[in-house]
């Protein structure tokens, strides 16, 4: 044990809702999600140490795949690569003797690290527009009305990924989608409409409680039960017609699908949606291959060799049994601001950007 390791007396379901120091959880990530927005990247990395020191490791991956996916895409399209190549460390990690007690996994200099490193990235990559939200009317689910809508000059597109199992009334869907993201088309605005009509039609038929699925797609990395989700047939249009592209287009789309099924459970489709308006975008704006994942190793590495101040700092906050007087109020807003303010100043963390 050193002095940067935690040694919080509290168990993983104390922390339900907080991070380590008793901040709102929503609170917390609202702060990342603006430090990641303006790369500041110390900051970025106090609050994702918070998650981390609390055991919360599902929901700072969700806020990772969110941010990279709604306000990076193409300022940093090779950048599923590198998260999947993360994930998969992660889990190596997390699998050699963590199950147990994720808890323990904050006092990993790896993955303390692991993150600090993805953090710095994110901070450090181009941000581009953010993805509207489009909303399907309730009309536009009758598919005479909206004849309007349909641009495909063709019922061929949608019978490349279209099997028998699958629901006939998708048919019409599914075959938009995939013309509209044909090179010959690019019509990124009018796939992203589509994505949302199936969403959309798959949401009323639960609502009335119609069960709908589709052939079983048991290419797709998850488990067998959830394999004919109509999900599933939107990923397959978008594998496809990278495939057809070029192979690094292909890695890009197959790195952000795994991506996607990490635990998948259907609430996947829609918490997850901007991964596959990412997808979208690779195939239907112009993509510049050769910005770097990394853009200034040299930050990276000098946040890296720091990182353990941020965990000395919040090792501040920790529970221990002669300190628990300490400790009987929640954090307050209050709190929170003070936080924020000390982050702006505090010496310690100005040391991890090189100066010039």
């Amino acid at each position: 044990m050193n002095e940067n390791d935690i040694t919080d007396k509290r168990k993983i379901k104390e922390f339900k809702g907080i991070t380590f120091s008793k901040y709102k959880k929503s609170d917390a990530k609202k702060e990342l999600l603006n430090n990641l927005n303006i790369g500041k990247i110390e900051p970025a990395c106090y609050w994702a140490a918070e998650y981390i020191c609390a055991g919360h490791y599902a929901d700072i991956w969700e806020i990772i795949f969110f941010f990279c996916s709604k306000h990076i895409h193409l300022g940093n399209p090779k950048l599923p690569i590198y998260l999947d190549l993360r994930l998969n460390h992660f889990k190596q990690i997390l699998n050699s003797g963590y199950q147990d007690d994720v808890l323990k996994m904050r006092n990993n200099e790896k993955i303390r690290k692991l993150f600090g490193e993805i953090i710095s990235v994110l901070c450090l990559s181009k941000k581009k527009h953010t993805f509207d939200n489009i909303t399907i009317k309730k009309e536009d689910f009758n598919i005479t009305k909206i004849t309007y809508k349909m641009k495909a000059d063709s019922t061929a597109y949608a019978t490349r990924i279209f099997k028998k199992e699958d629901p006939t009334e998708l048919f019409v869907g599914i075959n938009e989608f995939y013309w509209s993201i044909l090179k010959s088309q690019q019509n990124g605005a009018f796939a992203c409409y589509w994505l949302e009509w199936i969403l959309g039609f798959e949401d009323i038929c639960k609502k009335e409680n119609k069960q709908y699925s589709g052939a079983r797609r048991s290419n797709m990395p998850i488990e067998g039960k959830y394999q004919k989700d109509i999900i599933w047939m939107i990923w397959e249009c978008l594998l496809l017609e990278a495939n057809n592209r070029s192979k690094g287009l292909h890695k890009i789309m197959t790195a952000l699908l795994s991506l996607f099924c990490l635990r998948y459970k259907p609430g996947v489709r829609r918490r997850r949606k901007y991964l596959i308006y990412f997808g979208i975008t690779l195939l239907t704006e112009p993509l510049d291959n050769s910005v770097p994942i990394i853009k200034n190793e040299k930050i990276v590495e000098n946040i890296l060799s720091k990182i353990n101040i941020i965990y000395k700092q919040i090792k501040k906050n920790e529970l221990r049994p002669d300190t628990d007087y300490l400790f009987n109020n929640s954090m307050t807003n209050n709190n929170l601001e003070k936080t924020i303010n000390k982050l702006e100043k505090m010496n310690a963390l100005t040391v991890f950007t090189p100066r010039k």
